[in-house]
């Protein structure tokens, strides 16, 4: 069911068969999982967003990324097959054809005091999403997706934060606070939010009340 739609972005509730959902959750909560920044510093993520925990990534179509390949055999094909039947939706977003459509998926888990700065999704990709796959998920939990407003479209000029981050992606003040204005999407369960390339988002920092609950996501990037 969609909830919201715009020219950079789309949330739609519902995502997965419920049984189906439980089965996926309860199989990549036995995955492996390893920090973020274990091997090399991945600059989207500022020194001071925590260490978020991520599985091994999986691709659907012909990525040339390392990791699994759909069909999986395992629960994760129930996401890949789900993703083919919103294919029309996805194209739009990204401004595609649906043949090619292809991606590289990973889980990522958030606790309470972990984040992602503002960034926008540079590189090879031309799009990206999130599906939130925890069982529950209340209002001051915090770790919403925070969304610039369409007019705010920033392009990277000087890539600066402040100078404990000169080295890594952020960018400088004007690119998000010159209005102070934007949006969010809080991350309910069975909830999906494909973007477009030129977005500028962050997550917002997992709030201490949420306990021992982490912020439990089905992520990746379009290719």
């Amino acid at each position: 069911m969609i909830v919201k739609s715009t020219s950079n972005y789309l949330v739609i509730d519902d995502f997965m068969d419920p049984d189906e959902l439980v089965e996926l959750r309860n199989f990549l909560k036995k995955e492996p999982y390893f920090y973020e920044n274990a091997f090399e510093w991945n600059k989207v993520w500022h020194p001071l967003d925590g260490k978020v925990l991520v599985t091994t990534p999986n691709s659907c179509g012909e990525t040339e990324r390392a990791g699994g390949q759909f069909p999986t055999d395992t629960p994760l094909d129930l996401f890949f097959r789900t993703m083919e039947k919103e294919s029309e939706a996805i194209a739009q977003i990204l401004q595609c054809q649906e043949s090619e459509i292809k991606y590289v998926v990973a889980t990522y888990l958030y606790r309470a005091g972990w984040g992602l700065s503002w960034h926008d999704d540079a590189g090879p990709y031309c799009g990206a999403f999130a599906f939130y796959i925890h069982d529950e998920w209340r209002g001051n939990w915090g770790g919403e997706l925070m969304i610039l407003p369409e007019e705010r479209l920033y392009k990277a000029e000087e890539h600066s934060i402040d100078l404990g981050y000169k080295q890594g992606g952020g960018f400088g003040d004007s690119a998000h606070v010159a209005t102070g204005i934007g949006e969010f999407v809080m991350p309910l369960p069975n909830r999906i939010v494909f973007m477009s390339k030129a977005l500028i988002h962050s997550i917002n920092k997992v709030a201490p009340h949420a306990g021992e609950n982490m912020r439990f996501s089905v992520s990746g990037f379009f290719l």
